[in-house]
Parts: structure tokens; sequence; C-alpha cells
């Protein structure tokens, strides 16, 4: 079985809150990407449109495996400069906005998902769980959201809620992945061979090049060298925050995994990034569950669930009150029901012998396309 076996496969399209505006302060893009993540995406459309990344809105973040269509904003001073296309990205004009957009203005998602070389017993296992799949399954946080997980041994944010600040940076430093370049890798193991000697990991650093929050952390250690707290808050304001909206992410799906258990349904585990995820083979019953942060309200019920969950991370709720981050208590839905579901199974015309099956659905935001994919073939 094979997902992404080429990032066309893989396609996404952003539904948008409603229609835009013939006239406005923001001009709105629809960008088209293929195998390059949304910050990239970003800093090209910037570069066509002559501004700071940091002035360009997005509705979400899209994968890097995949085609995706999404709509970026900027100021509508020359709005023509915002429309190019280039190898892997091109961007259009559709409209006008008020306001720049921010994360989560969008409806949901339009997916169309190829799954390849797939054998008798894989069709067959889609066909039989694809019944309960479109009445829900569980709306867990997948992998995508985990990429800050990649080769560490922990969560870099439970280190900073335990004050293991040290802990931490040495994880954003060290942490090695099969998916990161060789030369990276090679940096990166460089650093934790190195602890501490600061100027000869940022001579490695500059000689191999390396980017991403590597150098911000490594010239703030050669001034301050045991200061583990300023070094954290030296990375990047948008990198702390993912390291953070991972934890409560996965704080989450542990409850999650939980109220599955109590279901009248046979549980299957299936692995992901920060472990396993358990999905009834029947419907998900839904509720509205609260993400975990120091001034958590919700009902009794969820707080025995929360509170087991946090008992067995060692933190608890108080340490959620923390000064690096503000921990805000979202609602999210524990059942995800695709709407506009379609399957079809035909033969594989890149793998020969085999099937493949074509998915269609959407989904509402911030919900994963391959938690839907993950039910229906028990990947």
């Amino acid at each position: 079985m094979k997902l992404r076996q080429t990032p066309e496969d893989f396609v996404v399209e952003e539904i948008p809150l409603g229609t835009w505006a013939s006239v406005g302060k923001y001009a709105i893009y629809s960008v088209t990407k293929t195998g390059m993540t949304s910050f990239l995406a970003r800093q090209a459309f910037a570069r066509h449109v002559g501004v700071n990344p940091r002035n360009v809105g997005m509705a979400g973040l899209k994968d890097k495996h995949a085609k995706t269509t999404q709509f970026f904003s900027a100021p509508a001073v020359t709005p023509s400069k915002g429309e190019f296309t280039e190898r892997i990205i091109s961007s259009k004009l559709v409209g006008y906005s008020a306001e720049a957009l921010r994360t989560g203005d969008l409806i949901g998602n339009r997916f169309s998902i190829t799954v390849r070389q797939l054998n008798s017993r894989d069709v067959n296992r889609a066909q039989k769980n694809e019944a309960h799949v479109r009445l829900g399954v569980p709306n867990y946080f997948d992998s995508q959201r985990f990429g800050s997980l990649k080769g560490t041994s922990g969560f870099v944010a439970k280190d900073i809620l335990c004050s293991y600040y040290e802990s931490a940076v040495k994880k954003i430093l060290t942490g090695i992945h099969p998916s990161q370049p060789s030369n990276e890798k090679a940096c990166r193991k460089f650093i934790g061979q190195h602890w501490g000697k600061w100027k000869e990991c940022i001579d490695e650093v500059e000689k191999r090049k390396i980017r991403a929050e590597i150098p911000y952390v490594l010239n703030y250690l050669i001034d301050n060298p045991t200061d583990f707290v300023g070094a954290f808050q030296s990375a990047k304001a948008d990198i702390r925050e993912l390291y953070f909206s991972a934890y409560q992410s996965f704080v989450w799906n542990q409850c999650v995994k939980k109220l599955v258990k109590k279901t009248e349904f046979e549980v299957v585990g299936i692995n992901y990034e920060a472990g396993k995820l358990y999905f009834p083979r029947g419907p998900m019953p839904n509720e509205s569950l609260k993400m975990v942060s120091a001034d958590l309200d919700c009902s009794v019920r969820h707080r025995k669930v929360i509170d087991k969950v946090l008992a067995n991370e060692k933190v608890t709720l108080e340490q959620f009150k923390n000064p690096e981050h503000l921990f805000v208590s979202r609602v999210r839905e524990t059942a995800l029901v695709p709407s506009e579901f379609s399957m079809i199974i035909s033969p594989d015309e890149r793998n020969a012998g085999m099937q493949k099956a074509v998915l269609k659905f959407v989904l509402p935001k911030g919900s994963y396309a391959t938690v839907i994919v993950k039910a229906l073939f028990e990947l």
C-alpha cells in the first residue's frame, strides 16, 4: 500500500468562508504549490509581491508532500505582482478583502487522495470499514502536527513546562530524523558531540550553511553559554508556537484514545509519529472535548479523563500556566465526519497487478485527511 506515491496523489483545496470583494485594502490570491511547505510558498509569494513574508496572511498551513491550493493575502498596493507561475508554485488574484487573512479564515478543505498498490485484502478492509468511516472516526491530530517531535526522545514543550530548558534546547539543536538532509544530520550530530563548545558548533553550522532555528540559538549561546532559558526564547516565535501546539495536541489525542477505549466496539491500534492511535471498528461517538489549559473548565467526566492522561505524563494542570506560552482551552469535536465522501476502486496504472482507491471528501478546518485514510485501511 502506498500513500503519496506522487504529490499529485494527495490534492487539497481550501474552501473559503465566502466570496471575495471586488475592492479592498488587501488583495487575495489563490496559491497552488506542489511538494513545498506553506512557509516556503509564503516566502516565494512575498518575493514577487515585494513585501516582508510577515505581511502575507494565510488561512491555513498545507502539507508539503501534496498538491495544495490555499489563499494568501497581501496589501493591495500593486496586486498584479502577486500573479506568477514558477515550476512548483503559481498564484492568481481572486479578489479583495478589507482585512488580511488570519489562521482559521476558512470553512474547511476538499481532498482528492489516491491510495496505491492495494492488494485484495487492502481493498476488502477498506470496503468493510467504509460504512462506519462515513459516520465518523476519532478526530485525532495526525503525524503532520508532530513534526517538531521528529528525531527527539520527547516533546520540547513538555521540557519547558517542567523547567528542563537545557533538555529542550538540546532537542531543538540535535534531534536527528531520517527525513532530514544528510548535511543537516551531520551538523546536528556534531553539535551533540561538542555540546557546550558553542563557537565550534556555530563554525560547523556556517560551514554546512544550515539555516532554520539552529543559528539563532547557537549565536545566543556564544554570548550566554549557560542561559538555556534565553536560548530557547531566541528561537523564532512561530517555531516555539509549534512546539507548544504539538504537546497540547498530543495530550488531547491521549484523552480521545481513552474515550475510544470506552466505546462498545473492537479497537485497533495504528502507529503514528507520536506513538499509537486507537480506532473503534464502528462509528465514533461525538463529544465536545476541550484542549488542556491551566484554566480548564469542563465536565466531571472529561476532567477525570484529562487528569489520568496528565498523571501518566507526570505533569500537572498548573504547569500549563507557563510564561512561555498562553495555552487556550479551545473546544474540538471528538468525531470527524467526512462529507461528500466517495471511494472508487480501479486498477493501479503505476503498479502492475495492483489496485488503487481514489478517495474524495470534505473535512472541516483543523482536521486531518490522513486520519480518514488510517481508519479505512488500518494503516
